[in-house]
């Protein structure tokens, strides 16, 4: 199991990108604003401390990106959705102003969707 980060600079792809998932079986995910600490500076124009920063950046009109972050089973499922990702970004993550992907095993989890599938599979082969 792994949890992939994607943080995108374009929130218009989130809509296609939530579609794609759930298309491959991915059926959770949590999806929150964030700022890159490149564009915080930009937009405030010094150097402020990084809680200040953050603060000042919810009084401030900064464009946000969004991170989505989810548990996927597989190494398979997980090539898929980040080629998929990456197509619905323009093809070619490494570009500027693009976005970032990558996953982290997970050792193990409690909760959450992926937790529902495992116990309801465990239960229809125990009877």
């Amino acid at each position: 199991m792994y949890v992939l980060f994607v943080v995108f600079n374009s929130p218009e792809y989130l809509r296609e990108i939530l579609k794609k998932m759930k298309a491959i079986g991915i059926t959770g995910a949590t999806i929150i604003d964030s700022v890159g600490a490149g564009k915080l500076k930009r937009s405030i124009g010094k150097e402020i401390p990084l809680i200040g920063g953050i603060m000042k950046s919810l009084d401030a009109d900064i464009a946000n990106n969004k991170t989505l972050f989810t548990l996927i089973e597989g190494k398979e499922k997980l090539d898929t959705i980040m080629d998929e990702i990456e197509k619905i970004c323009g093809g070619d993550m490494s570009q500027p102003n693009t976005g970032i992907m990558f996953a982290v095993p997970v050792i193990t989890s409690r909760g959450g969707s992926v937790s529902r599938v495992k116990n309801n599979s465990n239960a229809n082969t125990e009877k």
